[in-house]
């Protein structure tokens, strides 16, 4: 057997793994999608039924009439577009002040925003609870929006990513006389698209996954985000499991789309990273 041979052996065989891997992952999402097309009786029957025997649209009809899920949806989207516009924003600039900057404690503060990758969020959310019920923010967007906005992992990612960029695009900025504004969104910005991308695929996927901080803060039912009003479909409706598969199939939805279009972008932003010239 001779090395191209074994070689394409070798290829074959990684991506008959890899396939069977994603069957694997794909499967439980498959059936929760199947799943929401069942009444409640064929969902826990025993033996399950993986294809709906009489498809049904009934739990999306009454999940948007009756259970407020358009409103879940609507808030999460504002909560998660906003804090990754954000945080986008937020990360890009520290990460250019961070590489283009020289000033004394500047390794030093990028040790403490780094830090915070270390601490998980179940330790610091009494703390950002307290500071926004005294702000008088509960059950609002910006209660939700603002705590959220500063990304240990962006500001990492962009700093990374900016390191990349040589310096003397910087000088030579400040040589014509541009400001560190004009440098930073004429300069920076559209040499960093691929970071800030990864940036926003991320936050947006971690904040519309997000339970914890709006299971303390939200308390009105109007102001629900999607996990959220799946985990009251749970409390409140134990029983109706119709209602928490096609919740859950539902949240799914935005984070297959983003991720769809953004794949790409995403790979490359975190391909990049870290590649100094």
């Amino acid at each position: 057997m001779n090395r191209r041979t074994r070689v394409a052996i070798g290829q074959a065989s990684t991506h008959l793994g890899l396939a069977v891997l994603a069957l694997v992952f794909a499967v439980p999402f498959v059936w929760m999608f199947l799943s929401s097309f069942k009444p409640a009786l064929e969902i826990i029957r025993i033996p399950p039924t993986f294809w709906p025997e009489k498809p049904s649209f009934e739990n999306y009809e009454t999940i948007f009439t009756r259970l407020k899920f358009a409103r879940y949806f609507l808030n999460s989207l504002i909560v998660s577009a906003s804090i990754t516009v954000i945080a986008i924003f937020t990360s890009s600039l520290a990460g250019f002040v961070f590489t283009k900057f020289k000033f004394p404690g500047k390794e030093l503060l990028f040790v403490l925003f780094i830090a915070g990758l270390m601490i998980p969020f179940a330790i610091i959310v009494l703390p950002m609870y307290l500071l926004v019920s005294r702000m008088g923010l509960q059950n609002t967007f910006l209660g939700l929006i603002l705590p959220l906005c500063i990304s240990p992992f962006g500001i990492f990612l962009m700093r990374q990513f900016m390191e990349g960029i040589p310096m003397a695009m910087v000088e030579a900025a400040r040589i014509d006389g541009a400001s560190n504004l004009w440098t930073y969104f004429r300069v920076m910005v559209p040499l960093s698209k691929a970071g800030m991308g990864g940036v926003g695929v991320f936050t947006f996927l971690w904040t519309w996954n997000q339970l914890w901080w709006p299971l303390i803060i939200i308390s009105k039912a109007d102001m629900r985000t999607v996990p959220l009003g799946i985990a009251a479909l749970a409390f409140q409706h134990a029983k109706r499991y119709d209602m928490i598969v096609t919740g859950a199939a539902l949240a799914v939805i935005p984070v297959m789309i983003v991720f769809a279009f953004a794949q790409r972008g995403v790979i490359k932003g975190v391909t990049l990273t870290g590649l100094k010239t």
